[in-house]
């Protein structure tokens, strides 16, 4: 073990490694210590879950450390530290998901081995963490290396953009998108009214919460804040969208994802799938609601048609629980459309070369929100406050009954006694490649227009911009109280 201390003084450690390392050396965990055993059990699932290519797609395990993953949010603190209980709390929230992820894993491994993995083998992983987390928070050594390691790749293939000549080809794809923003911004200045409506206008809605929700009043020691399990599920449902489709078939029907020899989307389940996640802005965590439903296909003949689609709708909240921005996003990252709320407004120092403007096509109505969703292409065309709806080619009829569910269990759907991920490689899902792809490679978008997994989108196809980009507001918007 090193001899310099841990203390509070995290600032410092860029400075005192250095020098700490020159005076001493760690050497490798031998196998037979506790540790090692630890260290050689998770290699062994980590082989196993390799070979039969199930491992999870979403938090990235974290080099040297495979009791740990990370997100774009937790990578963000790395150089933020200052104090052991900050790092210690970060140090469980990466534990807490490779906990999540590797459960799934287990699981899912079950269909490719002969003997199922058994809730022993998930204790003996949960009591090796916890040993290897105990011995990282002794070893400062170890710790720096963490900061050092624990980093989040972006999801762009800088080599294609090298090869497809980026700086050449970007200016004609802007022009692409610049056409597409127009029209948008056209069709949200449409009275509603005058939307087309190609088949039957229907609503659908999880359920709804009473109109006062408890706010949390507690944060950790990183400012996220702690939520009770009651507390999520009353933002959740009080948050939560109405989804107005323009339905013509089956494509346009919200569905459940399942297995059936591979992913599958159930139309006869209309379901809503929910994941809570976190933003920063300035010093300040942001809680973030994601709302996801899934399409069987976007039809059509051209380049963008494909099997499965589907939307993200995401609310961030200010620290006083009040909307702040709303977001949407179909499930292949395509189309980032931005709703604020007056709390911001877009920055006026956005740069102009290689960077896609956002989409702003309207401020935000009071809430409850409806969304307006075309046929088709389940374009996201009017955000408006539930009021009773106009009548635009459609009985008002109430909504009809979205079931809820966590967006997890997507990573582990149920198949007989096997489960499989809705999400394969790259966190692409299998069978949803779109023609476009072939066009748009050079922007460094793999499989442009696929779905993909929560944490992996891309959202802009000139310069490099992420949905879950844990500074991705300040980036944009300002407030607009300075």
């Amino acid at each position: 073990m090193c001899p310099v201390p841990v203390h509070s003084v995290y600032r410092l450690l860029p400075w005192l490694l250095p020098l700490c390392l020159s005076a001493c050396i760690t050497a490798p965990t031998a196998p037979d210590t506790p540790a090692g055993a630890c260290l050689a059990l998770f290699a062994a699932i980590d082989r196993s879950v390799d070979v039969a290519a199930v491992r999870d797609q979403g938090p990235v395990p974290v080099e040297g450390f495979p009791f740990l993953r990370a997100n774009r949010f937790l990578a963000s603190f790395r150089d933020e530290i200052v104090s052991e209980q900050q790092f210690a709390t970060w140090v469980g929230h990466l534990a807490q998901l490779d906990a999540v992820a590797r459960e799934l894993e287990l699981r899912n491994l079950a269909a490719h081995v002969s003997e199922r993995p058994g809730k022993g083998q998930q204790e003996k992983l949960a009591d090796c963490r916890q040993l290897l987390v105990r011995d990282l928070l002794a070893e400062l050594p170890q710790q720096r290396q963490l900061l050092a390691a624990a980093q989040v790749p972006d999801d762009y293939v800088t080599t294609w953009r090298v090869v497809g000549l980026y700086p050449l080809t970007a200016p004609f794809v802007s022009l692409g998108v610049g056409r597409w923003q127009d029209q948008s911004h056209k069709v949200f200045t449409e009275p509603l009214s005058a939307l087309p409506v190609e088949g039957q206008l229907r609503r659908w809605r999880g359920p709804r919460a009473p109109a006062a929700v408890s706010l949390w009043s507690q944060t950790d020691p990183l400012g996220v804040p702690v939520l009770s399990a009651d507390q999520r599920e009353a933002l959740f449902r009080y948050h939560a969208p109405v989804w107005e489709i323009d339905v013509v078939d089956d494509n346009d029907l919200p569905g459940a994802a399942g297995w059936r020899a591979g992913p599958a989307i159930d139309t006869a389940r209309a379901t809503q799938y929910q994941t809570l996640s976190y933003t920063r802005y300035g010093e300040q965590v942001l809680l973030q609601l994601n709302y996801v439903i899934w399409f069987r296909a976007r039809p059509g003949n051209d380049i963008y048609a494909g099997r499965f689609d589907g939307l993200v709708w995401r609310v961030t909240l200010g620290p006083d629980g009040e909307p702040w921005l709303y977001d949407s996003i179909h499930n292949c990252g395509c189309y980032h459309t931005f709703i604020p709320t007056g709390h911001l407004r877009l920055r006026e120092d956005l740069p102009t070369m290689y960077f896609e403007p956002p989409l702003v096509p309207q401020p935000a109505p009071a809430p409850p929100l409806v969304l307006r969703i075309s046929s088709g292409e389940h374009y996201l065309q009017r955000v408006y406050k539930l009021e009773g709806r106009p009548d635009v080619g459609g009985t008002a009829k109430s909504p009809e009954a979205l079931q809820v569910a966590d967006y997890a269990t997507l990573r582990s759907l149920p198949d007989g006694a096997d489960y499989h991920s809705f999400f394969g490689e790259y966190s692409l899902v299998p069978g949803s490649e779109r023609p476009e792809r072939f066009l748009l490679w050079p922007m460094g978008v793999r499989s442009a227009g696929a779905m993909r997994q929560w944490g992996h989108h891309p959202v802009a196809f000139v310069g490099r911009r992420h949905f879950d980009d844990a500074r991705l507001i300040e980036l944009l918007f300002e407030s607009t109280e300075r």
